[in-house]
């Protein structure tokens, strides 16, 4: 049965900064992620289009979101930003029980795969409506930038499965909402990593192209399988969505309490 990835409205980023996050392999890597890490950035900075305007990411820097834990912090609880934003639902986020379930009862490992996708296979899994090798790698405008993204999907038994979406639902029974589960059926499965910064103009041909040299070179090489365990995962307290080292905040898993969760948050009123 072919599973369809919903292409959900991105919701407004609007929130406070500094906020919290959930993320995976910032800082430490598998050493195979690193080499791929830096394979496609360097691949990206012989590019002629955007030689001297490609602004790689620090190694350390570079990460996935597992979900976004952003909150408005008032004197009595931290109130989801998502569930208020996306469905209209004031909600107090359960600090104690995301930590005791992180720390006790998530299920991990899980595997995603990089990479190795032949755009002429049908892996019963299409990512905002699109075939995997073309989602493999974006060049995503933002603002007047192009943020190049890595991107890779849990798998299994030799084919797409849901871990990943599954993983960021389970946060819901502690009032965290992923951003793009606006809708009870939405689906995001995807596992992203931005690789850096590209300050230009581009044409649409140019984007293509440089687009589609990257897929391919993911195409021809064989897939990367990297597992996410607990001692992967941290929360973080970021300024901005670069989450630059100096500036981001890293507590890992399992060392962090619900008391130090709480003192990351930002001291804002700012929902009913």
């Amino acid at each position: 049965m072919m599973v369809v990835q919903v292409s959900n409205t991105m919701p407004n980023d609007s929130y406070l900064k500094p906020n919290v996050s959930l993320v995976a392999f910032y800082g430490d890597k598998p050493s195979p992620l690193q080499s791929l890490i830096q394979q496609l950035q360097s691949y990206l900075a012989s590019q002629e289009a955007i030689r001297d305007r490609f602004i790689p990411y620090q190694l350390e820097q570079v990460h996935g979101t597992i979900i976004g834990c952003e909150g408005s912090k008032t004197k009595s609880e931290i109130t989801s930003q998502w569930f208020y934003e996306c469905r209209q639902e004031i909600r107090s986020i359960d600090l104690e029980g995301v930590v005791n379930y992180l720390q006790h009862q998530v299920n991990l490992p899980l595997t995603i795969r990089f990479g190795g996708y032949d755009r002429n296979q049908e892996y019963n899994f299409v990512s905002r409506d699109e075939h995997l090798y073309f989602r493999s790698f974006q060049l995503q405008p933002v603002e007047n930038q192009l943020i190049p993204i890595l991107i890779g999907w849990s798998w299994q038994n030799n084919k797409v499965n849901l871990a990943i979406d599954n993983l960021r639902r389970s946060f819901q029974k502690f009032n965290l909402l992923h951003k793009y589960h606006a809708t009870p059926d939405g689906i995001d499965n995807d596992f992203y990593l931005r690789l850096g910064t590209i300050d230009s103009n581009l044409s649409a041909i140019e984007i293509k192209a440089i687009a589609t040299n990257v897929r391919n070179l993911l195409e021809a090489q064989p897939a990367l399988h990297i597992s996410i365990n607990k001692k992967d995962l941290a929360f973080v307290q970021y300024q901005d969505l670069f989450l630059i080292p100096r500036k981001t905040k890293v507590i890992p898993i399992s060392k962090i309490t619900a008391k130090d969760l709480n003192q990351i948050y930002p001291p804002t009123i700012n929902m009913p």
